[in-house]
């Protein structure tokens, strides 16, 4: 298992304004059966959920993605002969907006669980290089799921679907949250961060990070006292369905106490960037059987493994893909890589022994899904191109916050 850094931090996140006329269109659709239970695989891409599904008695893959609505890609919406029956203006985490056409899918099944008469929109899904090597053909997103109660069973990668948690073997040792409803179904959560209440935190599994939260909660923090220890650095920190966010200044910082509903982590590091990115991700849902139910408005967390993340060890930089050539496009201060000078928009010429002077983007596409070097590496040797001068750089993976 290769690992340099998380190599690309997908945010798949839709954003549109409240009482909107898509958000009427987004609460439509229904499930054909009434009473059902159905158990189906999926594959982890990236460290996103993968699942098949059947349009038109042909199988597809789709992201499940809490954070999202349904979207299909512009291919798969040709294919099919669908017409746009609506648009909007839709922005990602990133603030980034495009106006999206909105068509609606008769049957779209999940194992034997067919949903009727879902929304969603159409996206150019191969617009972003990353979004691209995920090779899918649209998202399930939570204006679908929210017609039944979700089992997902990380550990062995299933989830159940079905109309009653009755059906489901439920453990009487389980933390539960509360949830809100987002306009497009999104599950959204009240958490306490060291005394500081912070309200619509998304349960996104569109996100496969850990913890993150907005510069605008790292601020009032700071201004309380509340935080301590924490790195700063500059650059782009994730991919949103509309490419890379811009460079701008982002923390990670050492929480002492999160909670939300009855479950309570300390010492966890927390990602602060964004003026819109309050998220918990699938790093830190699949440590958990999680059971999302849209009709109590809870969500049922039971511990498989205990999440740990109470430090940061890093090279500290983060790489990006543009016209065949890899850049930096993330520095951490304090880390191996601010000490040795290296900057936002180097060119990346070598990795140890590993040519990256030019990368196509199938290459790309393998490096995502593979790491550029091995976890177990503490020292990696790196060649960069700043305008003409060629630098040899040696960097050591070091704790730069615990």
């Amino acid at each position: 298992m290769k690992s340099l850094i998380k190599i690309t931090p997908f945010i798949l996140l839709f954003l549109s304004c409240g009482g909107s006329k898509i958000e009427k269109l987004l609460k439509t659709g229904q499930v054909a059966q009434e009473t059902f239970t159905v158990t189906v695989p999926f594959e982890y891409r990236q460290g996103l959920i993968i699942l098949k599904v059947d349009i038109n008695n042909k199988t597809y893959d789709f992201i499940l993605d809490t954070g999202a609505s349904n979207v299909l890609s512009k291919e798969l919406y040709n294919e099919l002969g669908l017409k746009a029956i609506d648009s909007e203006l839709i922005r990602g985490v990133h603030g980034t907006g495009q106006q999206l056409e909105y068509t609606s899918v008769d049957n779209i099944k999940i194992g034997d669980v067919g949903f009727l008469n879902t929304i969603a929109a159409v996206h150019d899904l191969n617009a972003v290089t990353e979004l691209a090597c995920l090779n899918v053909d649209g998202i399930i997103g939570a204006n679908l799921m929210r017609q039944a109660i979700w089992d997902f069973d990380f550990k062995n990668q299933n989830i159940t679907i079905t109309n009653t948690e009755a059906s489901l073997d439920i453990p009487a040792n389980y933390n539960e949250v509360k949830f809100f409803v987002g306009y497009q179904g999104t599950p959204s959560i009240i958490v306490d961060v060291n005394d500081l209440r912070v309200l619509n935190t998304r349960i996104d599994t569109g996100y496969n990070g850990s913890l993150s939260l907005s510069r605008i909660e790292f601020q009032k923090l700071r201004n309380k006292n509340k935080i301590t220890q924490y790195v700063t650095g500059n650059g782009s920190t994730s991919v949103g369905v509309y490419g890379a966010g811009k460079p701008t200044i982002f923390h990670k910082g050492l929480i002492n106490e999160m909670t939300f509903g009855n479950l309570k982590l300390n010492n966890t590091v927390v990602t602060f960037a964004g003026l819109d990115q309050k998220l918990i991700g699938m790093n830190f849902l699949k440590k958990y059987r999680v059971i999302f139910n849209w009709n109590s408005k809870k969500i049922k967390m039971i511990e498989i493994t205990p999440f740990k993340n109470s430090k940061v060890n890093t090279y500290g930089f983060g790489p990006s893909f543009k016209e065949n050539k890899l850049y930096v496009k993330s520095v951490i201060k304090k880390s191996s890589a601010a000490k040795n000078g290296l900057q936002l928009g180097d060119q990346i010429l070598t990795i140890n022994d590993t040519d990256y002077s030019t990368i196509e983007q199938n290459e790309w596409c393998k490096t995502l899904k593979n790491g550029l070097v091995d976890a177990s590496e503490k020292t990696i040797k790196m060649t960069i191109k700043r305008d003409s001068t060629i630098t040899n750089l040696t960097l050591n993976k070091t704790v730069i916050l615990k």
